[in-house]
């Protein structure tokens, strides 16, 4: 009696009117882009979010251009922020690095100190200047313990929360935590750093959060793969505003022969950019634009500095400056100030561009923008002489004719089909915004999808597919014959979080598998021409579900629990853990299908790699993912697709016995689609799938 009466009030809340969170009741959830806002389970983590850089922060710093700064120059620069345009321009944050504190950083109460000869008012004075200008505050510490200067000038290991709570005190609104005494102590840096996350949290005051974890094998300096720059991002997302990529660009002083590190910088923060997206950023360090050598000529020139500036923006990270803003040119300061450039940057999709073609000559970089059918692409010469570079439209994911505009020189330049060439300078870009009409392979079935498909097939001429709509409800749409309807069916008006399950079989049955908006599992079938009611499976889900289907009266549901672990739930028994990879916990949803060995499960882990539950064990399958992996089964293969982190998608194949090799399927061009795929067997070895595109709009292709 008491589970019955439990079902009847959880039925009772999936049948409300319960808007899925994200989502308001009654807006619209578009803006001007396919791409919906409140999306949920596309096989991402929960995000950490300090609600301040929706898109990238931008601002000066002072380490690479003061040094250990003084009040009077800070004061300068924030000054010349203003006067310049550059505050209006985007950069609002002036950011104190390293050098501001006392020698030794505590004074005898155990509270942080500057340095009275360089802040002879103190911090608050300075904060309170810069706040008064219309800027934001920032400051720096270290997640090690102070050691007497040998490897920090100061560090917060042991105050966490004391220092965070004396940060927010002084009312800064950004801190940058380095790793220098962290390292020389052996520290974790994701636990380090997240320590201090929480004492940050703590504080009641929100403040922007940089983990600057530099350390890479180039240091010369024993370290754990933990500890190495190029693994922030396993934790960074989930931490912080932001993290650094790879160590640092340059030194205090300039230094010749600095454009090896920049191409170095942009190609590290390449190799992971499903970690990037709004309120979590890629940090590949600040700009360095002009700083003069002793002889009069520049560490890096004008065009270079352009460079660097056009591939941060297309990357849609960071833009702080970090040379001394009022030694600039002016041609400098306009480029920095260039609205086109900067608005790739701050594009509110928060998608960072991606390589799309490479050659001896340069590369191609392409990026979704908001607005339906915009990218922005960037052509990169590496080559020290003027190159021809060309963008090829559908590998840039548009097609039919398009419109280009040079950003850098902020003119239309007309419309072309197929491709666009140009020449660029050495090391140089040309950046364009290319204006046509989403590409996605295979059939338009339309619709307002908010999360990422299910399909059932029973032939080629009889199919349904399943959504989740734009107010949380699912949506159907049937193949009879050769075409899918032109309208979707909104079933019941039910709420749902994420992707559907859905499998068919004998009589045209359909089981529908979903995350209520409790985060209950719930069943629905259709049999007989007609839906009956929804049933109660329990469990406390924090992503979609996924079940390996063998019939209507055998089947195991798999998702992910509350612990970040994955839970099965067989039809004749309750929920029980397999646990995940390494016992960590995993992203987004799992992916079942079953076969003679019996489950196989495939998900996505904190290192975007893929892993496979089989036999009651789990192996790794490697890649780099940037969506949940999908699997099915047909004539004794089993298909894994993935989302890679370029946007393109890839697949891995099960026969005989063990898993060949990742290889590329070229159909899907990068950023075709997004989040994970809905997959049925189809006739001959054949995979039919089902995506949603950028566009919003569901589209099936077979494989």
């Amino acid at each position: 009696m008491m589970r019955r009466l439990v079902q009847a009030c959880v039925l009772a809340v999936l049948a409300g009117v319960v808007v899925a969170p994200g989502v308001s009741a009654g807006s619209d959830p578009y803006g001007d882009h396919g791409s919906p806002v409140g999306t949920v389970d596309q096989g991402a983590p929960q995000y950490y979010n300090s609600g301040l850089t929706p898109t990238p922060y931008m601002g000066w710093n002072t380490y690479y251009g003061l040094g250990a700064p003084t009040e009077d120059a800070v004061k300068g620069v924030a000054d010349f922020l203003v006067s310049s345009g550059l505050r209006n321009a985007g950069y609002d944050i002036v950011w104190l690095d390293g050098g501001w504190q006392a020698t030794p950083p505590r004074d005898t109460k155990g509270r942080l100190a500057a340095d009275q000869t360089r802040f002879p008012h103190g911090i608050p004075s300075i904060v309170d200047y810069i706040h008064k200008r219309g800027l934001r505050a920032g400051i720096y510490t270290d997640a090690g313990a102070y050691d007497g200067g040998k490897s920090c000038g100061l560090g917060s290991g042991g105050y966490y929360e004391r220092d965070a709570k004396q940060f927010a005190g002084w009312k800064f609104d950004a801190i940058k935590v380095d790793f220098l005494c962290g390292l020389a102590q052996k520290l974790d840096p994701g636990t380090a750093f997240g320590q201090f996350s929480a004492a940050v949290a703590k504080t009641g005051r929100k403040m922007l959060l940089n983990l600057c974890n530099p350390v890479t094998s180039e240091w010369g300096v024993p370290i754990t793969p933990e500890q190495a720059a190029n693994n922030n991002y396993i934790w960074g997302p989930t931490t912080g505003d932001s993290w650094r990529t790879y160590t640092d660009l340059a030194f205090g002083n300039p230094t010749p022969g600095e454009w090896a590190n920049i191409v170095r910088a942009m190609d590290t923060n390449a190799w992971h950019p499903e970690a990037n997206g709004p309120g979590h950023w890629n940090d590949a360090d600040y700009l360095l634009p002009m700083r003069k050598l002793p002889d009069g000529s520049y560490e890096l020139t004008e065009e270079e500095s352009t460079t660097q500036l056009v591939m941060w923006a297309q990357m849609a990270g960071p833009l702080i400056i970090g040379s001394d803003p009022r030694t600039l040119p002016q041609s400098m300061l306009n480029t920095l100030k260039n609205p086109e450039i900067i608005a790739v940057d701050q594009d509110r999709l928060g998608i960072q561009g991606v390589r799309i073609q490479t050659s001896g000559v340069g590369d191609v970089y392409s990026k979704v923008l908001s607005g339906r059918g915009q990218r922005s692409v960037v052509l990169l010469n590496r080559n020290d002489t003027p190159s021809m570079i060309s963008v090829d439209f559908t590998k840039a994911g548009l097609s039919g004719d398009v419109q280009i505009r040079d950003l850098r020189q902020r003119k239309d330049l007309g419309t072309f089909t197929g491709s666009y060439a140009t020449t660029v300078p050495p090391h140089g870009t040309a950046m364009l915004k290319l204006s046509g009409t989403d590409y996605a392979p295979g059939a338009d079935l339309g619709g307002d999808a908010t999360a990422s498909p299910a399909l059932v097939r029973f032939s080629d001429t009889d199919a349904a597919a399943f959504t989740r709509a734009a107010d949380g409800s699912v949506l159907m749409n049937t193949r009879k014959g050769a075409n899918w309807a032109q309208q979707w069916t909104r079933l019941d008006g039910h709420r749902i979080l994420g992707q559907p399950a859905a499998y068919g079989s004998a009589g045209g049955r359909i089981d529908l598998f979903v995350r209520g908006s409790d985060n209950a599992a719930y069943q629905r079938t259709f049999r007989n021409g007609q839906w009956g009611p929804w049933i109660w499976l329990g469990g406390d889900l924090t992503d979609a579900p996924t079940v390996a289907f063998t019939s209507p009266s055998s089947w195991t549901l798999f998702a992910r629990g509350k612990d970040g672990q994955v839970w099965q739930r067989p039809s004749n028994a309750w929920w029980s853990s397999i646990g995940a990879p390494n016992g960590k916990p995993i992203y987004g949803r799992p992916s079942a299908v079953v076969d003679g060995n019996g489950p196989h499960v495939a998900v996505r882990t904190a290192d975007d790699s893929v892993w496979i539950w089989e036999n009651g064990a789990w192996a790794g399958l490697g890649g780099t993912i940037s969506g949940s992996p999908a699997i099915v089964a047909t004539l004794g293969r089993i298909y894994l697709f993935a989302r890679a982190s370029d946007y393109t998608l890839w697949q891995r194949n099960f026969s005989d016995g063990s898993w060949g090799g990742w290889f590329p399927r070229g159909e899907f061009p990068s950023n075709a689609f997004d989040g994970s795929l809905g997959a049925a067997a189809g006739d001959n070895g054949s995979a039919w799938v089902a995506f949603r595109g950028v566009d919003g709009r569901v589209h099936q292709v077979v494989l």
